[in-house]
């Protein structure tokens, strides 16, 4: 009976569960030997849980490397606007122009102390003499009477017009040292015969020489003061003569 269990089995691949019996012979019993097979029967019911264990101790693990940083988020609402800030300080673009003003300042001073120096150098250089309010300088220069006059204008002075004797007498001394006629500020070019000063008012003063203006050859529109004796002439304005200036 138990082969064709066994036989049963092998060919259904079913797990056999033998019991194997050895031979025991003894006078009692006499009993043989034999082999017992089953078919396993089914799982038995799951066991209780044990006891829970003690808790172990901690571990020791490595620090893991840093991960990369991650996407930034979406930008948040924005705030309410803050009150205004205190008004900063001067840039330096002011600073700079403040500098400039005081530099622009300081270069006119310079040019009016330059002007100011520059006349009374002319003053000394001139060797002038001086009669009241006025004093007269000789330029020691020769040249006409429009030449004369912005000679003169150019130091800050006029050409010579003597209103009395004794200026007179001053510019005939300055021409004595030169041994040269010298012109004076005083013409007839508006209107021919009427002899005025150079702001066209007449004259107060004069000392012509005799048988003087004569305006010969009709060309003698100026006047000159003689070295030799201090008297004047009438004489052409585009001949050169000495250029002597008042202050």
């Amino acid at each position: 009976m138990y082969l064709l269990q066994l036989f049963t089995a092998l060919v259904m691949g079913t797990s056999l569960v033998c019991v194997v019996v050895s031979e025991v012979s003894s006078p009692e019993t006499n009993t043989c030997s034999m082999v017992a097979c089953g078919i396993p029967g089914l799982p038995g019911r799951d066991g209780r849980d044990g006891t829970k264990g003690e808790k172990g101790d901690q571990g020791v693990g490595l620090k893991g490397y840093q991960g990369s940083p991650g996407k930034a988020g979406p930008p948040g609402p924005f705030g309410m606007q803050g009150p205004p800030g205190e008004k900063g300080q001067k840039g330096e673009r002011a600073a700079t122009d403040a500098v400039q003003n005081q530099v622009t300042a300081l270069e006119n001073k310079l040019q009016a102390l330059q002007a100011e120096f520059n006349k009374y150098k002319n003053v000394v250089l001139l060797q002038g003499l001086t009669v009241g309010q006025k004093t007269f300088f000789s330029t020691r220069r020769h040249d006409t009477f429009a030449n004369g006059r912005a000679l003169c204008a150019k130091a800050e002075a006029t050409m010579a017009c003597p209103k009395n004797a004794a200026e007179n007498a001053a510019v005939h001394e300055l021409t004595k040292r030169d041994s040269k006629f010298a012109y004076l500020d005083i013409t007839d070019i508006q209107t021919e015969g009427r002899f005025v000063y150079a702001n066209g008012a007449p004259l107060s003063y004069t000392n012509w020489k005799g048988g003087e203006p004569n305006n010969y050859n009709g060309i003698e529109d100026c006047v000159i003061i003689v070295p030799e004796n201090g008297l004047w002439n009438d004489y052409n304005c585009d001949q050169k003569s000495l250029i002597i200036c008042e202050f």
